[in-house]
């Protein structure tokens, strides 16, 4: 089932999986980033659902500000979006001093291959639509890589 067509379905699904996970095995903090605000609220509800605190941005510009702030420990992100898109915000990301050590995963509808061509400082793909479990096995990649 698709994520962004089954969101309420899967986070109710993995509700009771995230509450038998230790706290303390995940990154604190998450920025989610996506010009579709359904996408956004999709995402976020899956990884609070999974005990991440979650922060939100509509564009790579806004997520810039955020991250600089914020310095969340994983940036989810839309690879195309008005203002600045998702190579654009992972370029900055990897600039910052601040969030150079940040995981980045980028989703997109392109092949990964396209992706990689422009840019490959990211951290994970995922193609879309994805589903939960594929965001979530992405994540706990990240978290083995952080140990």
């Amino acid at each position: 089932m698709p994520f962004r067509h089954a969101a309420d379905a899967a986070v109710a699904a993995i509700t009771d999986a995230a509450s038998r996970r230790s706290p303390a095995a995940r990154p604190s903090t998450v920025l989610v980033v996506d010009d579709e605000r359904e996408a956004v609220v999709a995402i976020g509800t899956a990884l609070a659902a999974l005990g991440y605190a979650v922060e939100t941005a509509a564009n790579g510009a806004d997520a810039m500000e955020k991250a600089s702030q914020l310095r969340p420990d994983i940036v989810v992100t839309d690879l195309l979006m008005p203002v600045v898109d998702g190579i654009g915000l992972a370029k900055a990301l990897r600039a910052d001093p601040h969030t150079a050590t940040t995981h980045i995963v980028l989703c997109s509808g392109v092949a990964e291959g396209s992706v990689r061509a422009l840019f490959d400082g990211y951290d994970a793909f995922l193609k879309k639509p994805y589903e939960v479990d594929d965001l979530e096995r992405a994540l706990a990649g990240l978290r083995r890589l952080s140990v």
